[in-house]
């Protein structure tokens, strides 16, 4: 099992936006050998996305780039196209596109809005550099959380400031929280969190 996982990030030229074939055994070098193991427990979900081409929403993201395009395959296998809007307080867009390059995926890039295939799923990823609870949010139909209950329990509003933002029947994925607001749980695995607290939910339509 790794002790620890190194990023590095280097100068990547963009290629274009092409289909390549991802380099899976790369893909998983960036895990631990346990959180690769439990993605497969998403194909125990039962979910339903009502948009062909949702925004999804992944503040505090770092230089996580996998975890949500993984999440978004395994959940949404005929999903074709997928905008997602990444905020962090750090530049980490160089991070990302190194891991990208690192796992054979071509992107084009437009400053800070990148387009790639993740497989079958076209992908157009816009980073933000700013502090999630200032900014004013954007709508979107996906919130997707890793480990950032320790940042947003300083800010006890902040659940309801996403959910707010939720598109009807847009789906909340999420390690820990939410269970205060008015939204139909999907059965998840818990072991899928570090919390043990596994949320996926979805609001109401109006």
């Amino acid at each position: 099992m790794k002790d620890c996982i190194s990023l590095e990030e280097r100068e990547v030229i963009p290629k274009g936006v092409q289909q390549t074939a991802v380099a899976e055994e790369k893909v998983q070098s960036f895990f631990f050998d346990d959180d690769y193991e439990r993605l497969q427990l998403l194909n125990k979900i039962n979910i339903q996305l009502n948009n062909s081409n949702p925004t999804l929403f992944y503040p505090g993201c770092g230089a996580d780039i996998f975890f949500p395009l993984i999440y978004v395959e395994k959940l949404f296998p005929k999903l074709k196209k997928a905008n997602f809007f990444f905020v962090d307080t750090q530049e980490c867009l160089n991070l990302l596109l190194t891991q990208l390059d690192d796992v054979n995926v071509s992107f084009s890039q437009d400053k800070n809005i990148i387009t790639f295939y993740w497989k079958h799923l076209l992908v157009t990823l816009e980073f933000i550099i700013t502090d999630v609870f200032t900014m004013q949010l954007p709508s979107f139909d996906i919130y997707f959380e890793r480990a950032f209950r320790i940042m947003k329990s300083e800010h006890p509003e902040y659940e309801r400031w996403i959910f707010d933002a939720l598109n009807p029947n847009g789906i909340i994925i999420s390690d820990s929280g939410f269970q205060h607001l008015k939204l139909d749980q999907i059965t998840a695995p818990k072991e899928l969190s570090g919390y043990g607290e596994m949320v996926v939910a979805v609001k109401p339509g109006s």
